[in-house]
């Protein structure tokens, strides 16, 4: 008599239907709940606030960078100011250069603030701002508050008594 393996393998003493629609429901509620826990970790991951610390040079009408903690570049900060004032960050000050700040508004750094060059730089500790009143009178009390852009975290507030207007020498 000859043995066939197939007949004794493929019976009919396979699983149940019920119980391979229980084996595959099981098996797509484990995927799922990876991929959940693996797309929540990814949507969790918060951005890092960067540290910029500056010094207000009263006389100066200049802030100046005393320390950064690293990767933070012009163009991911803006500045509120309370009064009209003209920006210019490590710029020469005069006519072409620098943007002015409307008073309480949202001012993004971009190239025009950077005297013309890419506002896609790092922020060093040789860095400055020069705070220039854009009326013909000296402004008084006012404040510049720098803004980290992409989380919308204030980085720091600077008052000065008196900002002066540039004038041409």
């Amino acid at each position: 008599m000859k043995y066939n393996i197939a007949e004794k393998f493929l019976g009919e003493n396979g699983v149940s239907a019920v119980i391979g629609v229980i084996l595959m429901v099981a098996i797509t509620v484990a995927v799922a709940a990876t991929m959940y826990v693996y797309i929540g970790d990814i949507a969790s991951i918060e951005l890092k606030t960067p540290t910029v610390q500056m010094f207000a040079n009263e006389n100066g009408d200049r802030l100046s960078v005393i320390n950064t903690d690293g990767e933070v570049y012009w163009d991911s900060i803006a500045l509120r100011s309370t009064g009209n004032v003209t920006i210019y960050i490590n710029g020469e000050v005069n006519a072409s250069a620098g943007k002015t700040v409307i008073a309480d508004t949202y001012c993004k750094v971009d190239d025009i603030i950077v005297d013309g060059d890419s506002a896609h730089v790092l922020i060093h500790s040789s860095d400055f701002i020069d705070i220039e009143a854009n009326s013909s009178t000296t402004l008084s009390d006012v404040t510049i508050t720098i803004i980290h852009d992409d989380t919308g975290i204030v980085l720091g507030t600077y008052a000065f008594s008196s900002i002066a207007m540039w004038e041409d020498e």
